[in-house]
């Protein structure tokens, strides 16, 4: 079987590890925009022939107009990305939708969309070890001490409490749904309905949120102890009002792209076995 030349396209340092993952498993691969002296998009013209497989990162843009470069000091549209292309192309992407997806669609250019069901929860379970990194380097007390409240119970706030309650820490989970609150408290953990986050907000130390939208309110805020702080996992439009939070003097932690952040090697590579296992298929 003939392997199929490769080139990742920006990213950060899961990429990096990607690469490497999929060298040793026999693939040219090059790359563009993960490092600052990466030449203009002419050298990224260059390396894409007719049958080259263009790898981006996740997420594949934040913006819709360009592609996610956060080493390279340049930056790439997805329309002159996308002008490189041809239909023997193949291209995989974290979160492929909006301009992109409708660029590729309407060229014929193939792509697969590799973070699927399998792979968000493996980055969840990523995400709640970066969640506890953080956690141990704002607080000033030994673990298990502390309590800690988090809003919303999917993957990444049922993995985050998971590795709380095994170090025996006192959880509470704030969701809507009363059949998480209950698989909340068969894991170990207290639960209550998330409109009584305002009113026992002050009995917390770390609030941890994954939900996308903006729950935490001027009430949440005006009676939180301002000795706690405030951890945002959730992706756009967030739990909070940045601004709000800065004005009532509670401490954020934005933690976005957590895996990219601590654990880039395993990220990478569990993102180099997805794309192999697709190419292994389509041969």
């Amino acid at each position: 079987m003939k392997m199929r030349n490769m080139v990742i396209i920006g990213g950060d340092k899961r990429q990096k590890y990607l690469k490497e993952y999929l060298c040793a498993k026999g693939y040219n691969v090059t790359s563009y925009g993960l490092f600052d002296w990466d030449d203009d998009t002419d050298k990224l013209k260059g390396l894409i022939g007719e049958n080259t497989v263009i790898i981006l990162p996740l997420p594949v843009t934040r913006n819709d107009k360009t592609i996610h470069m956060p080493f390279s000091k340049r930056e790439i549209s997805i329309e002159r990305l996308v002008s490189f292309l041809g239909e023997n192309n193949l291209v995989f992407g974290g979160i492929i939708k909006g301009e992109l997806k409708s660029q590729l669609s309407l060229k014929g250019i193939p792509f697969v969309d590799y973070y699927d069901d399998d792979l968000i929860e493996k980055n969840a379970v990523l995400t709640a070890f970066g969640a506890l990194k953080i956690i141990l380097e704002h607080i000033d007390f030994a673990l298990p001490q502390g309590k800690y409240a988090i809003t919303g119970y999917g993957r990444v706030g049922k993995e985050t409490a998971s590795i709380l309650t095994a170090l025996s820490c006192d959880v509470t989970i704030f969701a809507r749904n009363e059949l998480q609150r209950n698989d909340a408290i068969k894991n170990g953990c207290n639960a209550e309905p998330l409109t009584k986050l305002p009113c026992l907000i002050n009995e917390f130390d770390f609030v941890i949120n994954t939900v996308p939208s903006q729950i935490i309110d001027d009430l949440t805020f005006k009676n939180m102890n301002k000795d706690s702080k405030i951890m945002e996992l959730a992706s756009a439009p967030y739990g909070l009002d940045f601004n709000k939070a800065r004005e009532y003097s509670i401490d954020v932690i934005k933690a976005f792209g957590l895996p990219g952040k601590y654990t880039p090697k395993t990220a990478g590579e569990i993102i180099g076995r997805k794309i192999q296992e697709n190419l292994q298929r389509e041969e």
